[in-house]
C-alpha cells in the first residue's frame, strides 16, 4: 500500500507567484484550485500502483471513475500545505485512491500539522490500445492498519451499490419520504392558493427561484494526457457556480463543507461548449444552517444540436451566520420534490460516512 505513496508540497509561503495562482479575493486558497490538485494526485498516484517496471507492459490509460467524497474538516487559511495519498483498495481495474491535506508548520516543516481535507476517488485503468478494462496490480496488505483501510474500501464499494440500487431513478420515494412530499405540499399549498392569502414567509424560497447557471468554451489549456478536458477543470467550475448561488441564497458568503459522490460520466471534448446549471435543492431552514448545492453539466454540440449531461455535483455549503436562521426551499413539482429528497438523502448519508471514516483514520 505504501509504494503508491505520493505527496506534493504547495510553499505559498516562499513561492509568490504559486500564491498568486491560488489567493482568492478573502486573502485565502481557493478551494476550486485544490480540487484540481485531488484530480492530479490521484491520477499520478494511480500510475504509480499501475507501473510494473517492464517496458513491455502493455500501457495503461488511468481515468478518473469518480470522486466519492471530499470533506473539509477546518477552514482552509493560507499556510503551507501538504497533499499526499496512496491506493487504498483495488478491484479487477478500480483503484480507490484515499488523500488528504494538511498544513506545514512554519516553525517546523517536518512536524505534523492540522488535517484539513480528506478525500476519496476512484480511478479505473484501460488499456490504451483496446480501450477495454485492465487489470490493476494488486495489494500487498503489510499490517493491521492496512487491513483496515482496505475493508474500508470494500465498504465504501458496497455501500455505492447500495445507493444506487435504491436511486429515486429506479425506485418511488419510502413512505417516509412519500409523507415529507405530502407535508411539503400542504404548505407550499398555503401560500400558492390566491383564495387563502396567506403569504409567503421571507425566510421561505421556491426551487424555481434559486436557479444559476453559466456557459463556458473548452479550451485546449484545460486539456488532460488523453486530449479531453481535465476533470478537475470541471470541478473547479462547477464548486465556483454552487459557490456563487449559495452566496445569492444566504445573501453571505458560505462556508465550503463537502463535495458528495460524483461520476464523470463522459468525457468532455476540447471546442465543445459546456453548460452548468445550479440549483439549491435542499435546505430545511431555521436552525439547520447546512444545505445542498446541485450543479449540473451539460455538454452542448451546436453542430448535432445535441445536449448531454456528464456529471452531476452535490456540494454542501453551511450558513456562517448562525445567529440567523437559514432560509428553506420549497419545491413546488413532483420533479423538485424528487431533487429535494434527493438532496436530503446525500446531506443525511454525507454525513453518517463523514463521521465514520473521521473515526476510522482517526481524524
Amino acid at each position: 500500500m505504501k509504494d503508491s505513496y505520493t505527496e506534493i508540497i504547495l510553499p505559498f509561503s516562499t513561492d509568490k507567484a504559486l500564491l498568486e495562482e491560488y489567493i482568492n479575493w478573502g486573502g485565502t486558497v481557493r478551494h476550486g484550485k485544490i480540487m484540481e490538485d485531488l484530480d492530479a494526485l490521484a491520477g499520478a498516484i494511480s500510475y504509480k500502483h499501475t507501473d510494473d517496471g517492464k517496458t513491455d507492459s502493455s500501457p495503461l490509460t488511468i481515468v478518473t471513475a469518480s470522486v466519492d467524497r471530499i470533506d473539509m474538516l477546518k477552514p482552509l487559511g493560507l499556510s503551507d500545505l501538504r497533499l499526499s495519498g496512496h491506493v487504498t483498495y483495488v478491484g479487477y481495474s478500480s483503484m480507490e485512491v484515499f488523500m488528504k491535506m494538511e498544513e506545514i508548520s512554519a516553525k517546523d516543516p517536518k512536524e505534523k500539522g492540522d488535517t484539513i481535507l480528506v478525500a476519496r476517488f476512484t480511478m479505473v485503468a484501460r488499456d490504451a490500445l483496446t480501450g477495454k478494462a485492465a487489470q490493476v496490480n494488486p495489494m500487498l496488505l503489510q499490517n493491521d492498519a492496512e487491513k483496515k483501510l482496505f475493508q474500508m474500501g470494500e465498504d465504501h464499494k458496497a455501500r455505492k451499490k447500495l445507493a444506487a440500487e435504491s436511486a429515486l431513478t429506479k425506485r418511488p420515494p419510502t413512505q417516509d419520504e412519500r409523507f415529507l412530499i405530502h407535508d411539503l405540499y400542504l404548505e407550499y399549498s398555503k401560500y400558492d392558493d390566491p383564495q387563502l392569502k396567506q403569504k409567503k414567509p421571507d425566510d421561505v424560497e421556491w426551487m424555481a427561484d434559486t436557479k444559476m447557471s453559466a456557459i463556458q468554451i473548452m479550451q485546449p489549456q484545460d486539456r488532460n494526457i488523453h486530449n479531453k478536458i481535465f476533470g478537475g477543470y470541471l470541478m473547479r467550475l462547477a464548486y465556483e457556480l454552487a459557490f456563487c448561488n449559495a452566496s445569492v441564497f444566504i445573501k453571505y458568503r458560505p462556508t465550503f463543507l463537502a463535495l458528495d459522490e460524483i461520476s464523470f460520466r463522459k468525457p468532455v471534448p476540447i471546442g465543445t461548449f459546456l453548460a452548468l446549471d445550479s440549483q439549491i435543492v435542499f435546505s430545511e431552514g431555521g436552525q439547520h444552517h447546512s444545505f445542498q448545492v446541485m450543479v449540473k453539466a451539460d455538454v452542448l454540440d451546436i453542430k448535432k444540436g445535441t445536449r448531454e449531461t456528464t456529471n452531476t455535483f452535490w456540494f454542501t455549503f453551511k450558513d456562517p451566520k448562525e445567529t440567523s436562521g437559514t432560509p428553506k426551499v420549497m419545491p413546488k413539482t413532483y420533479a423538485e420534490s424528487m431533487l429535494y429528497l434527493e438532496g436530503k438523502r446525500r446531506r443525511m448519508v454525507g454525513s453518517q460516512l463523514s463521521a465514520l471514516n473521521q473515526k476510522n483514520l482517526g481524524l
